[in-house]
């Protein structure tokens, strides 16, 4: 797996409201640089998946700016979506697919090549090589969370934003979660972890509180 270049996530006073009045949450600074991970904490309702989406560049912020350098250079808006792995229980797979399938077709709607090493390698991290020729619909929702791990690391993204990590996944899960974390890290790449159990802000090295 390669080492990821020097980089940046910067966000500036980002703030997010629905209703044009009342904000989610205080306007947030935050960075995230290589290697590290950041947490962020808060009751059901404080904004912690609208801030993921934000990061992720999923969705504009109300106020503030939400910058990427890499290598020294700043990407456009457009381009962030591209430098990040995102899981989060209310993103969905392809059923019809198997894993390796999916994986395939994330990649080439990315415009990015397969790396048949990667996947070997990953579906093995995640449990899953017995299950590759099966669609995912025949899937537990533990293992399907299981293939949202793949697919967010199959890109070899610089970040890795992750909601609500542990849904839906038992003990051995869990354990594949720890694992894809510190693989990231070593790779030199930036995790943001959005959730309220200690023993994943535990990896924390920062922790933002929308509480």
């Amino acid at each position: 797996m390669k080492q990821f270049p020097p980089f940046e996530l910067k966000a500036v006073n980002i703030s997010k409201s629905f209703d044009s009045f009342t904000s989610i949450f205080s306007p947030i600074d935050l960075s995230l640089r290589n290697g590290e991970i950041l947490g962020i904490i808060g009751w059901n309702g404080s904004g912690k998946s609208t801030l993921m989406k934000m990061l992720s560049g999923t969705l504009l912020p109300g106020t503030g700016s939400l910058t990427f350098h890499i290598d020294g250079t700043q990407l456009e808006n457009e381009q962030i979506p591209m430098q990040i792995g995102f899981i989060a229980p209310y993103l969905t797979v392809y059923e019809e697919f198997s894993p390796k399938e999916h994986a395939q077709y994330f990649c080439d709607m990315s415009g990015v090549d397969f790396n048949t090493a990667l996947y070997e390698q990953l579906i093995e991290v995640t449990g899953l090589k017995q299950h590759e020729s099966r669609q995912i619909k025949a899937f537990s929702s533990g293992m399907k969370q299981r293939v949202k791990y793949l697919l967010a690391m199959i890109r070899q993204n610089p970040i890795l934003l992750l909601d609500e990590p542990s849904t839906n996944l038992d003990t051995k899960g869990q354990e594949i979660f720890r694992t894809i974390v510190n693989m990231h890290k070593v790779m030199g790449g930036g995790t943001i972890i959005a959730t309220n159990e200690q023993a994943e802000t535990n990896f924390c090295d920062h922790i933002i509180s929308l509480s």
